[in-house]
């Protein structure tokens, strides 16, 4: 047994503990899956065991939960539920930034998010992000309003910053418009909990941390002075 089925092991020891015990089947299953994943080379320990701790409180609720669905066009949910007839995706984003994004994190991590929800929030009745305790997600706060309030400027300046980094394919103004968020979940891998907040109060508790439509504007400015800078070097 490597590092990773210990680990994904020794969460599910815990979890097993911490939640009713008709509940231990679906809660082994999840474990099962993952270490198969994880023998396919499909995925990291970090991510996985932030989708078993949030798959295994939504079992609790009474979903029936899949980690790494497939949908279409090559789109993987991290976390696909179902429960009443009614479906739900929720993404998990950890925060990283590659090397590459050394100099513009935010105005990538902002993308990121837009992406996400553009991409996956179509494929279901309901579409949230997760998050781990410590990170802030980069969600626009235009993006925690209600789609109606959405001005098509304001979708026009996210198609702008989702171009600097989706070419391939692009994401389409029609996903950008038709996009929606219905909750974020906060993680705590340490204590094995999950809080589930509305977009409104999210807003609520990091509105400072939030990308404004301003800045966003601001990100698109700078990466196209460095792109110049970089196509037209001192000499």
């Amino acid at each position: 047994m490597d590092l990773f089925e210990e680990d994904i092991k020794a969460v599910q020891k815990e979890l097993e503990k911490r939640y009713d015990p008709r509940l231990h089947g679906e809660i082994a299953e999840i474990a099962d899956r993952l270490i198969t994943l994880h023998r396919s080379n499909s995925i990291k320990i970090n991510h996985s065991v932030m989708e078993y701790v949030l798959a295994a409180y939504l079992i609790s609720r009474g979903y029936r939960v899949d980690l790494e669905h497939p949908l279409e066009n090559d789109l993987v949910a991290d976390v696909m539920a179902w429960k009443n007839g009614r479906s739900m995706i929720i993404e998990v984003e950890t925060g990283f930034t590659s090397p590459e994004n050394a100099l513009d994190p935010q105005a990538y991590l902002t993308s990121r998010v837009i992406s996400k929800i553009a991409r996956y929030s179509l494929h279901a009745d309901e579409f949230s992000l997760a998050t781990p305790a410590h990170n802030i997600l980069q969600v626009p706060r235009v993006l925690l309003k209600p789609a109606s309030r959405r001005k098509p400027a304001e979708i026009q300046l996210l198609k702008r910053l989702c171009d600097r980094y989706y070419k391939t394919p692009e994401i389409a103004v029609e996903k950008l418009s038709k996009m929606r968020l219905h909750a974020i979940y906060l993680i705590n891998v340490d204590l094995l909990e999950v809080k589930r907040l509305s977009p409104r109060k999210y807003l609520e508790r990091y509105k400072t941390s939030c990308p404004t439509l301003r800045q966003i504007k601001r990100y698109i400015r700078a990466g196209c002075r460095r792109h110049v800078a970089y196509e037209h070097p001192a000499t």
